[in-house]
């Protein structure tokens, strides 16, 4: 096995492994905003570990202890579930920063939908009372619309300011939907909503991103394994037939 495929193996595993933890960090802290550098810290050196320690265990197995063993597994396998939930917190975090931009000017433009059509009903109810003035009190009926002239446009001033702001806010939810518009697509494809779609994403990034991270240290320490067994003659390693398992782990001392 080359040089060159274990170092492309080497850089993946690691560009992976520090994307997760990127990612996962980030999530962490903002769950724990409170103490968000010291959980930073802590999930860097926890994934640190992580690593080291699935390298470990592959390669030196044998002479490990089964109650160390045991923890060990453990330890990794916890530690990829809290990478996991610090990936989907980030992620949920990000999307709803987007969409919730977009909830909030729904919620506006139905306040403001109810403003306006509360104004709307007040110059109904305005003019429907000049319009009861019977037309024998003509001079009446003037009184009335020269003193309720002001207010009406007043109120028209405020329906049109109100119905601008609408439009506004539209547009903002327009430019919104834009940024989530291909989870938007899929979500009508698959007849759905936009938020159970994103959530089966994120679930799915989840489960792939840091369980392939430690799969590539696995594969990383087999290359590197195969290349010290089978140093000076790297054909052999092609030539192994598959359905025999290839001796890989480090066996305990006799």
């Amino acid at each position: 096995m080359s040089k060159v495929y274990i170092r492309l193996l080497a850089i993946t595993a690691l560009a992976i492994a520090f994307t997760g933890a990127s990612f996962s960090i980030a999530g962490l802290a903002k769950l724990f905003a409170g103490a968000s550098t010291a959980v930073a810290i802590m999930a860097a050196a926890l994934e640190i570990a992580k690593l080291v320690v699935t390298g470990f265990v592959y390669r030196y197995w044998g002479h490990i202890h089964k109650v160390m063993r045991v923890y060990l597994c453990f330890a990794v396998v916890t530690l990829i579930g809290i990478t996991s939930i610090g990936i989907y917190g980030f992620l949920s975090n990000a999307y709803q920063i987007s969409s919730l931009g977009m909830k909030t000017e729904e919620l506006k433009i139905e306040s403001m939908r109810s403003e306006n059509k509360r104004i709307e009903e007040r110059v109904a109810e305005i003019n429907r009372f000049i319009d009861e003035v019977p037309r024998s009190r003509i001079s009446k009926k003037f009184e009335f619309q020269k003193k309720y002239e002001p207010e009406i446009k007043r109120l028209r001033k405020q329906s049109d300011a109100i119905v601008a702001q609408i439009d506004a806010a539209k547009v903002k939810i327009l430019k919104t939907h834009t940024e989530v518009g291909p989870a938007s697509f899929l979500a009508d494809a698959l007849h759905s909503d936009v938020d159970t779609v994103v959530k089966y994403l994120i679930l799915l990034f989840v489960l792939v991103f840091d369980p392939l991270a430690v799969c590539l240290v696995f594969c990383l320490n087999l290359a590197i394994r195969l290349r010290e067994k089978y140093r000076g003659n790297e054909t052999k390693i092609s030539e192994h037939s598959i359905s025999t398992p290839v001796d890989h782990r480090f066996r305990k001392a006799s």
